[in-house]
């Protein structure tokens, strides 16, 4: 069986999925591609004098299932409330204490690949069977479910009064908080290959921005769904479809005044809230949502590598190749730490003013499928490929 990435078919499009990867043409040949994923490799050892953070668990908690570490797929892991909610490889809605035990669980239609939002006490979530749930955070009773045209596929976005969803199918959907109900949807084309990723939406004001596979970004009314104005981030360009993939994969940053963006083989780039003019942009492709912590902006690249950006001029302050040929599973900021997991399975500790590693840990021989979490105090979690939650802590060397 080969490792390369394969499409499974939804109508109308090709989505990326792991083992084969492929692609009729119009002349009905059929035409093979190799995926622009790195593969894994060892990441050379710290010397020991350049160890300043270790990396310790504290628990670990095995979940139901296994997961397939899917490309460009990460799942979400929402924290709030003294408790852990996540989804598992079987379709089941997690309640757990701080110390891993489970406190309740329910079984979704279907399955989902992003995991749960939680907002005010309550959790949404969206499975490939295509609906959206919300449940009590407190005892996991169902308070509504909508069933949508096509899939969920991205992370679910809350805001005062609305629930908003991206399909696989090209919608953004706007539902009601109280009830579920649909208030407005918006489309946009999709291409005929697309990562198996969407990002979430991001709601500011009055505003909704999102980010769609075709390498736009759109700002909307929130009250209505009507288009205000929308931004190339990425324009694809090469002759196979693969090459032409500019997916928006990471969730959109709010930055003051300005709107932050990145695309998959575009760039990274920054637009005015009002009226969506350029800012700056830098030749950077990334499926990760970017981090701004501190005054900086820490992304994650495709081929494993990281940088620093000053969010204000686009001006990279520093890039550090070290994991280079890594496919990286998430970034995240904790307490003065920047960690970075990968699917291979460690976690790695960078200084985000030098870029310098100054840590790292092999955590799980299954890999890491979802971003670090910090929890404060320098503890943080991940969950493996094998479907075990770990909560590990960082300690000065």
């Amino acid at each position: 069986m080969s490792s390369h990435p394969s499409t499974a078919r939804w109508p109308g499009r090709w989505i990326l999925l792991p083992v084969l990867l492929f692609s009729l043409s119009g002349c009905g040949m059929l035409s093979w591609f190799s995926p622009s994923r790195p593969s894994p490799k060892a990441v050379a050892p710290l010397a020991k004098q350049a160890v300043k953070v270790e990396v310790d668990t504290d628990w670990q908690a095995r979940l139901y299932g296994t997961w397939r570490l899917q490309p460009y797929e990460t799942s979400n892991i929402a924290v709030g409330d003294g408790h852990i909610y996540l989804v598992d490889a079987s379709g089941h809605l997690l309640c757990l204490d701080l110390g891993g035990k489970q406190d309740w669980m329910v079984r979704l239609d279907g399955k989902s690949a992003r995991g749960p939002t939680l907002a005010d006490g309550i959790l949404y979530v969206g499975t490939d069977s295509g609906k959206l749930y919300a449940f009590s955070a407190k005892n996991g009773r169902r308070l509504w479910v909508t069933q949508l045209d096509s899939e969920v596929l991205s992370p679910i976005t809350v805001s005062k009064e609305a629930v908003l969803a991206q399909l696989v199918n090209g919608q953004l959907v706007d539902l009601q908080r109280g009830d579920g109900k649909l208030d407005w949807a918006f489309s946009m084309n999709q291409p005929s290959l697309l990562l198996r990723t969407l990002p979430a939406s991001v709601v500011h004001g009055d505003v909704v921005y999102a980010g769609f596979a075709d390498g736009n970004l759109v700002a909307l009314n929130l009250s209505n769904g009507a288009e205000l104005w929308r931004a190339a981030v990425a324009i694809p360009h090469g002759n196979n479809e693969l090459a032409r993939m500019v997916d928006i994969a990471a969730n959109p940053i709010v930055d003051g005044d300005r709107i932050i963006a990145a695309a998959y083989q575009g760039n990274l780039a920054a637009y005015a809230r009002s009226g969506g003019s350029e800012e700056w942009s830098v030749l950077m492709s990334t499926t990760l949502t970017p981090v701004l912590a501190d005054g900086h902006l820490y992304v994650a690249l495709a081929d494993g590598r990281i940088a620093a950006v000053d969010p204000h001029s686009g001006v990279v302050l520093w890039r550090s190749d070290v994991l280079k040929g890594q496919y990286l599973t998430g970034i995240t900021h904790c307490g003065t730490d920047l960690l970075v997991s990968d699917d291979a399975g460690s976690v790695y500790v960078f200084d985000p003013r030098s870029g310098h590693r100054v840590g790292q840990s092999h955590v799980s021989s299954s890999g890491i499928q979802s971003a670090p979490v910090c929890l404060g105090q320098d503890r943080f979690l991940v969950l493996s490929g094998a479907g075990t939650l770990y909560q590990l802590h960082l300690r000065p060397h």
